[in-house]
């Protein structure tokens, strides 16, 4: 039993598989990261995750091109972003009742919205929809071991990383990401210095809905194929959590996200044996951030403590 499953861990499979899924996660905490860059804590990465990956699936069968079904997803994302910034920035709205409401009937509208379309209740397996692709890359495809790896993954793999490296270059290599940083630090220290905060925090809540809205698209269109209720399954709190733990370090981010990934890889590999239970298998990716977030936040405790960093 067990040799199996260490065998099955130790395989570019389960590497590939790493890299699969740590798209979303990722996705996902670019989003809460960008939001969090002005100042702005963005937990409805969950619901705009949903919602964007039912309407990438919509779109791409209505339109008939699933890159057209991207730009549905993106819209959406968009628009429950700038929904968030005029109930809480122009009504004065509490934006974290605003995005808790969200995440708590995410599922049930989007269903809804399903049903009434398409007559389905839980599922889009009945639409012939059309999805995105995987891609090999030249050369490096013929690459041992690597090639295995790096070539061949879905096309919104490669954006996501691709967007990593930007967002980087964004964030702490111009003037727009230390005006963004400057607002997150000292919002009325930045306005003294002729930063228009309130529209610095309204274009990062739309990038992050951005970025949220590719991780549901990436579910729909590219990993599972198709919109299922609950199929996000808390991949949005996922990258939330990565935010929290990395306490504005970049990488940081990034290595918890891909850490997260490794254990939903792990709890994938775990299920497929019948000898665990399922229920408690399938609860290792979400032990993991639990202990993630509290091993972080006990080193950061002490970080404090002997004054290596500021407190908050």
């Amino acid at each position: 039993m067990w040799s199996s499953v260490f065998s099955t861990l130790f395989t570019m499979r389960f590497l590939q598989a790493i890299i699969r899924l740590a798209t979303p996660i990722v996705f996902a905490a670019l989003g809460a990261f960008t939001a969090a860059s002005t100042g702005i804590g963005n937990i409805a990465i969950e619901s705009i995750m949903t919602f964007s990956a039912l309407a990438g699936v919509l779109g791409s069968y209505l339109f008939n091109n699933a890159w057209l079904g991207v730009i549905c997803g993106l819209a959406i994302g968009i628009l429950t972003a700038l929904l968030i910034t005029f109930f809480s920035m122009k009504l004065g709205a509490d934006a974290f009742l605003i995005m808790i409401a969200l995440n708590t009937f995410a599922d049930s509208v989007a269903i809804f919205i399903l049903y009434q379309l398409t007559g389905d209740k839980g599922t889009t397996a009945s639409l012939a929809t059309p999805i995105l692709y995987t891609l090999d890359i030249p050369i490096i495809k013929d690459i041992p071991i690597l090639g295995e790896i790096l070539s061949g993954q879905y096309i919104l793999t490669y954006i996501c990383w691709l967007l990593v490296i930007i967002m980087f270059i964004v964030i702490y290599k111009t003037p727009l990401g230390m005006r963004m940083r400057a607002c997150g630090l000292n919002a009325d220290a930045a306005k003294t210095a002729g930063i228009n905060v309130e529209r610095l925090q309204v274009l990062s809540l739309v990038l992050s809905g951005v970025f949220a809205a590719l991780g549901g698209v990436y579910l729909s269109l590219n990993y599972l194929k198709i919109f299922s209720k609950g199929m996000v399954s808390g991949q949005g709190w996922m990258g939330v959590a990565a935010n929290g733990i990395s306490n504005g370090n970049y990488w940081t981010l990034i290595l918890s996200g891909v850490i997260f990934a490794v254990f939903r890889a792990v709890s994938i590999i775990f299920s497929s044996n019948s000898a665990f239970p399922t229920d408690l298998v399938g609860a290792i990716p979400y032990f993991s951030v639990f202990v993630i977030l509290t091993a972080a936040s006990i080193i950061n405790y002490y970080r404090i403590k002997r004054g290596k960093i500021e407190e908050h």
